[in-house]
């Protein structure tokens, strides 16, 4: 196969993409142990995830079925997909007249090579795919359901009986899980607050026993808990899944050995957007790692955890390595990548100063501290503005003015009473 410097030599000269050291090494690491990826924002995450696993192709000797990519969604799941075809495709060219790679052997490997057999997805099509390929024999397959399907299901399974006969109850609990902290307004805004608890019964894995007999608003959840029972048991019954129990049941078949054919074949597991897992899916992919000699790779910045309304736990990410030695007794080595292609200065400048100065925010953040950001890009002479009122409602009237200034009417000046700062 390609010396790590052929394969670089390549990716520079056939993609015109050359990359700094850090990436370099991301890049380069082995994939005899786990790897976190530490990307701040704009330092090439998705570029280095996928030539990763393109190395691992062309200089590891992976065939492309025994690669497997997961996405947080599904947009960022196509832009891996399509750098995948659109680099993967003129390097196998270049590498077929490579002079490490000549000779029968090498030749006819390449030739067969196909990159569509390589798995990417989110991890939630990546279990619905499996699941449905590797049933059990007379099963029928699961059917998915979500959004309004799915919270229409919930609703008549208990929720809106319960919801009707202790309305003042639920309305007083739900008001801790909406984002306003009021109670919700209408029946459709409580099944959506359950929604949010239900699903993270599931990606947090809740002991609902426990959940349901706990004080205080003990009525309240135990509402809440019998209507999550039924709905389960409804949806069992008519081989549904929604998200959360469709990867709980990709990870008690996989526990159960159903799945081996598929996940012993891997050889490289790489995730992007790590940041945003949940418990259930850091299981799933710590089984996927013991059942199998799979290379796991993981990007992410904690800095840019996003989805904890939806089980996201950002500790997960911080305490990877050490969660991961304990669940498999591997030791993960850890790269940083800090050097932005995106940002001016100014904008660089100010997300080191805010990230680093919020105290409260601090114990979220991965030690030992990584590297600020340090933008490649030239100042365009544009400094950072912010607008701070002390009401809400003085702040959405004044950036409505603002806004409509700009793009409806001559403009808008902003006074500086000295230089312009952050």
């Amino acid at each position: 196969m390609l010396s790590t410097d052929a394969f670089f030599e390549l990716v520079e000269r056939v993609l015109y993409r050359p990359l700094n050291h850090e990436q370099r090494n991301c890049v380069a690491a082995g994939h005899n142990v786990p790897l976190l990826i530490i990307a701040g924002p704009g330092t090439g995450k998705t570029t280095v995830l996928v030539l990763r696993a393109l190395r691992h192709l062309l200089v590891d000797g992976m065939p492309p079925e025994s690669i497997v990519i997961t996405t947080f969604t599904k947009k960022a799941a196509q832009e891996v997909r399509t750098r995948w075809l659109d680099w993967g495709l003129p390097l196998i060219e270049a590498a077929k007249t490579h002079p490490d790679l000549q000779g029968t052997q090498h030749q006819g490997w390449l030739r067969r090579v196909d990159l569509n057999r390589c798995m990417t997805g989110t991890l939630d099509s990546i279990c619905e795919e499996l699941l449905s390929e590797f049933r059990i024999a007379g099963t029928v397959p699961p059917v998915l359901i979500e959004g309004y399907p799915a919270n229409q299901r919930l609703l008549r399974e208990g929720l809106g009986d319960a919801y009707r006969q202790q309305n003042d109850l639920l309305d007083a609990y739900l008001a801790a899980y909406t984002f306003e902290g009021d109670p919700p307004r209408t029946q459709g805004e409580v099944v959506k607050v359950v929604r949010t608890l239900v699903d993270r019964f599931t990606h947090d894995v809740v002991d609902v026993a426990k959940y349901r007999t706990s004080a205080p608003d003990t009525a309240a959840k135990e509402a809440v808990a019998s209507s999550y029972e039924s709905y389960r048991t409804e949806l069992a019954a008519a081989s549904q899944l929604d998200f959360a129990l469709l990867e709980k049941a990709f990870l008690e078949r996989m526990r159960g050995g159903e799945l081996d054919e598929a996940v012993r074949s891997w050889r490289a597991v790489l995730v992007d957007e790590y940041q945003d897992t949940n418990p259930l899916q850091e299981s799933i992919y710590f089984e996927i790692v013991r059942r199998s000699s799979t290379s796991l790779s993981v990007v992410g910045d904690d800095d840019q955890s996003l989805y904890r309304f939806r089980g996201a736990t950002v500790e997960l990410f911080t305490q990877f390595a050490s969660r991961l030695t304990s669940a498999t007794g591997l030791t993960a080595t850890t790269e940083y990548l800090f050097q932005n292609y995106r940002s001016t200065p100014e904008v660089a400048a100010f997300f080191n100063d805010f990230v680093q100065q919020d105290y409260g925010f601090a114990p979220a953040r991965i030690q030992p501290a990584k590297p600020p950001i340090r933008p490649v890009r030239g100042s365009v002479g544009l400094p950072v503005l912010g607008m701070f009122r002390a009401s809400a409602e003085d702040l959405a009237k004044d950036l409505a003015t603002f806004l409509h200034d700009v793009f409806r009417g001559s403009g808008a000046t902003i006074p500086f009473a000295s230089a312009p700062s952050v």
